[in-house]
């Protein structure tokens, strides 16, 4: 199955050794996403038999209502599988999915609500709503369903009562401009919310079972979508300690911090924590993940023959920092100057940022691969990397790809590669090339994959 709908364009671009490289490298990104797949991840974790058995879980339709909620950016496909699974057994459904996603399959039983991404919109709210409703309906012998993957922290969004949309929109600019991580991100947002930090879970009486594809290093549950149906750990002064920090108190709307002083105060209950209770009669599956997509990288390539050094999927730390290094690896290979002989694909995952300092378009991936081009140059050498959600940054691209040929060829054409990363304007280096990776909206989102081939 082709994932990469402009494939062709970029293998016509070269011949001999570097053709037959690129050929390798893109399949290998597309068994990557193939492997990651939202409906085939869903479908393969659930099996109806005399009961309902997702992964090493049960339940028995017979006593009592199916229920599925669920958001994030795989919402979609992971709502279609289940209908394809458990069909008429579906009492209710609401998932929240990226906005334009719902059109891209038809579901009968489970409502599909539009929602945004990065920043919550009113969709985002809407569906919450509907979420929360139907998970505070049920009782002890149902069963609540929740389908969760990346992109749900803006996708399934209801803020503390008193907070305005505008005002939510507000904090998560804030905190996401201030140079706060991730971490200090989520603990904010967890502590404003009606459903994150386990509160989904917390709301209903009915047993959880989550299914969640996975879009953080690591994979830990309370950050993934900020954790709706995982413990807190987390606390109202741990997020208002993370105000203090960047600064922001005189800058938050003052319905944020009137809600984090409450909760400090004990006005407003916390989180739940480790331990609690409700987790007794909660199971959270990861079913997807970047290490899937990195492992099914290695499967390809070594079947057809080459040497593979799997670097993990916690990579991370500046685009362009992260490309130098797996480029000045390849070219020591290439050189013979490594342990390791070519043939041989250098292959990991992760996420890893860019700053901005100038005005251009593109993605951390495209910026990865820009990166490379001085080192690799002259080199039998190909090298690609792409966000398995298939948008990279602020372009519609997945990512791209560049071999010994890229510098060059760009040189001819007027490019300076050293110019475009000064202006992190990576789209429109590699749009002139003919070397941007385009497979749309894959609606899945493992973070990003990359793969250098010395051949």
């Amino acid at each position: 199955m082709q994932i990469i709908v402009n494939k062709d364009l970029l293998l016509v671009r070269r011949d001999g050794i570097l053709k037959r490289a690129r050929e390798i490298v893109l399949n290998a990104l597309e068994n990557a996403i193939l492997a990651v797949d939202s409906y085939n991840s869903t479908k393969r974790s659930i099996r109806l038999e005399k009961e309902i058995l997702i992964l090493n879980s049960s339940w028995n339709p017979s006593k009592g209502e199916l229920h599925v909620v669920g958001a994030g950016k795989a919402g979609a496909k992971m709502a279609l599988a289940v209908e394809d699974s458990l069909g008429d057994i579906i009492k209710s459904g609401a998932v929240n999915v990226l906005r334009g996603t719902e059109k891209a399959v038809s579901t009968s039983r489970i409502e599909l609500i539009p929602a945004g991404h990065p920043l919550p919109d009113l969709g985002s709210i809407e569906g919450t709503k509907k979420i929360l409703n139907i998970a505070e309906k049920l009782k002890e012998e149902d069963l609540l369903l929740v389908l969760i993957s990346g992109g749900g922290s803006a996708i399934m969004e209801l803020p503390q009562e008193g907070i305005s949309l505008d005002d939510l929109i507000k904090m998560n600019r804030l905190l996401i401009s201030c140079g706060a991580d991730i971490k200090e991100i989520n603990t904010v947002r967890k502590h404003v919310s009606r459903v994150k930090g386990g509160r989904l879970a917390k709301a209903t009486k009915a047993r959880v079972i989550s299914l969640i594809i996975s879009d953080v290093i690591g994979d830990p549950l309370d950050s993934i979508a900020s954790g709706p149906t995982a413990p807190d750990s987390t606390t109202f002064r741990d997020a208002m300690d993370v105000i203090e920090k960047y600064d922001l108190e005189d800058k938050m709307p003052a319905s944020i911090m009137d809600v984090l002083r409450k909760g400090i105060r004990g006005e407003i209950e916390e989180t739940p924590k480790p331990g609690d209770d409700i987790f007794n009669r909660v199971d959270n599956y990861i079913i997807a993940n970047n290490r899937i997509a990195v492992r099914s990288m290695a499967q390809y390539i070594e079947k057809i023959g080459i040497k593979t050094v799997d670097l993990g999927s916690r990579i991370r730390g500046e685009a362009r920092d992260s490309g130098s290094v797996i480029a000045s690896i390849a070219k020591s290979v290439e050189y013979g100057e490594s342990t390791v002989s070519k043939p041989v694909a250098i292959i990991g995952g992760g996420e890893t940022t860019v700053t901005l300092r100038g005005k251009g378009r593109g993605g951390r991936n495209q910026e990865f691969v820009l990166s490379t081009l001085r080192e690799i140059s002259n080199c039998s050498c190909c090298i690609a990397s792409i966000g398995t959600d298939g948008i990279d940054g602020n372009s519609d691209a997945a990512g791209a790809i560049a071999d010994g040929k890229s510098l060059e060829e760009s040189l001819r054409m007027g490019m300076n590669p050293d110019f475009y990363l000064k202006e992190n304007n990576s789209y429109e280096f590699f749009s002139r090339l003919g070397d941007l990776i385009f497979t749309g909206p894959t609606l899945t989102n493992v973070m990003d994959i990359f793969i250098a081939l010395i051949i």
